[in-house]
């Protein structure tokens, strides 16, 4: 299965993405650490979850985990709640790199290799915890128990779309055709991030 994976997110979503994609807002206006925030951005994303993905749709949900190596200024204290939340379910793991760029002592651009673990399991939307992820991802960097750091994906081969959560601030979902997106663009429209509004309206405006 990882093979596959591999190979389908290279021609279909190299690097996790497309350039077709749309951005939606889940935090703001809220303060962080507020219980109004995270109300409103479980809110939000299990919305924009559930309409791009019905109870029947088989997806895969993909992981990449730098177990010690994640973000220090967060820190995940709770880094085994994903798997307690999966504990049943098989899946599949790779040992991958991430080749990023920093300087040196003298300001010079080297390259760091980072390692991660890569784990891939699928099913039915209706047998994957998929709210209590998306609630994990949304107290990250809240403060809030029980977090997931890692990093996760869902992906539709049948509908060729896939969705992430990066953190409490927003989500993003990417497809291959304009038409899978554009009834999120039209129901959701005002909760699209400004900054990128501009970007989005070109994709699927009077499309």
């Amino acid at each position: 299965m990882l093979q596959d994976i591999y190979s389908y997110l290279k021609y279909k979503f190299p690097e996790y993405w497309s350039d077709i994609n749309i951005r939606f807002e889940l935090g703001e206006p809220f303060r962080n650490g507020s219980k109004r925030r995270i109300v409103q951005v479980n809110k939000r994303v299990n919305t924009v979850f559930e309409d791009l993905f019905k109870p029947t749709d088989f997806i895969y949900v993909l992981i990449k985990d730098w177990g010690p190596y994640e973000d220090p200024m967060f820190g995940n204290t709770t880094p085994d709640y994903l798997y307690d939340l999966l504990q049943e379910r098989s899946m599949e793991e790779d040992t991958l790199f991430e080749i990023d760029e920093d300087e040196d002592e003298d300001g010079n651009t080297i390259e760091v290799k980072n390692q991660y673990q890569f784990k891939v399991l699928s099913g039915l939307v209706s047998s994957i915890p998929y709210k209590k992820i998306l609630e994990g991802i949304s107290h990250y960097e809240q403060g809030r128990e029980p977090s997931i750091g890692q990093k996760v994906y869902f992906l539709s081969r049948e509908k060729d779309i896939l969705f992430h959560m990066y953190d409490d601030r927003g989500c993003i979902a990417h497809a291959i055709s304009i038409g899978s997106l554009k009834t999120l663009y039209l129901k959701h429209n005002d909760w699209i991030v400004d900054y990128w509004r501009e970007y989005f309206d070109d994709i699927f405006k009077d499309k």
